[in-house]
């Protein structure tokens, strides 16, 4: 059977950490571990915001302590959508007014303190949230101890969102943020490591020559999303070819096809 050895979905059973992406991760789960409430990932498209979430989610899957709400949809709804969203991943039942589902969240909140269990919603693209939407969860993070959040956020979105974050209007939300990440370009070693790594962990043969690693970070400027497609697009090809090793020449070829498959995905201009 065919491994996808560099398939584009947000897995984050294969995620390779760079040493930055390390530091994030214990930043963040010591934010939480501290209930110290707000953290966010920020970067551009193709950074692999969506993958450190869910890499994140997966770290507290086998513990009974913790309660998750991962919210990748709803995230541009209407303030009462978006709080039903994260109530559906809790278990809370639903309510008939945006108020009273906030105030079943905060029930659920106190009671899950009393119990020692530390409740944690994670939002993807939350460039998208609307003001109304990001007051609620303001409001959530102003429901606390003397020294404690009843709730952690974490926050992943484009660079519009760190953008917005840094106006007038949102000073008070910004304020919060305890545990700030920004996702950054791989660097040539980072992007060899990264394409090892993923041959090690679907257990097969690295066929990428040493310049061909390089040629795939040149040709994808070290963002990640398009370092995983060039190889993806190399990969078939040479399957295709019967190749045993993937060159330079081939590299070229996919970064080719890829930016062919960019070009017929681009809106067109009336």
């Amino acid at each position: 059977m065919e491994v996808p050895v560099f398939s584009a979905s947000p897995d984050p059973t294969c995620m390779y950490l760079t040493p930055p992406l390390k530091d994030s991760v214990a930043k963040i789960r010591r934010a939480i571990s501290l209930r110290q409430g707000l953290s966010t990932i920020f970067g551009s498209v193709g950074f692999g915001k969506s993958s450190l979430l869910r890499y994140l989610a997966s770290g507290y899957d086998h513990e009974t302590k913790y309660r998750i709400a991962l919210i990748a949809e709803q995230t541009n709804a209407p303030q009462f959508a978006f709080l039903k969203a994260i109530s559906k991943e809790l278990d809370i039942p639903p309510q008939r007014s945006a108020s009273a589902q906030m105030d079943a969240i905060e029930s659920f909140l106190e009671e899950q303190y009393q119990q020692g269990a530390t409740v944690i919603i994670m939002v993807d693209e939350a460039q998208l949230l609307r003001l109304e939407s990001l007051e609620a969860i303001r409001s959530l993070l102003n429901y606390e101890t003397n020294t404690e959040k009843l709730c952690q956020v974490v926050l992943a979105g484009q660079l519009e969102l760190r953008d917005k974050l840094h106006t007038k209007r949102y000073k008070a939300f910004k304020a919060r943020i305890v545990a700030p990440a920004v996702l950054e370009y791989f660097s040539p070693e980072e992007t060899i490591a990264m394409i090892a790594y993923r041959h090690e962990y679907w257990q097969v043969p690295n066929r990428f020559t040493v310049d061909a690693c390089q040629r795939v970070h040149e040709k994808s400027l070290g963002v990640p999303r398009d370092i995983v497609l060039i190889c993806g697009y190399a990969y078939s090809m040479a399957d295709d070819r019967g190749l045993a090793a993937i060159t330079p020449t081939v590299v070229d070829e996919a970064a080719a096809q890829l930016e062919m498959h960019k070009e017929r995905e681009a809106p067109v201009a009336v």
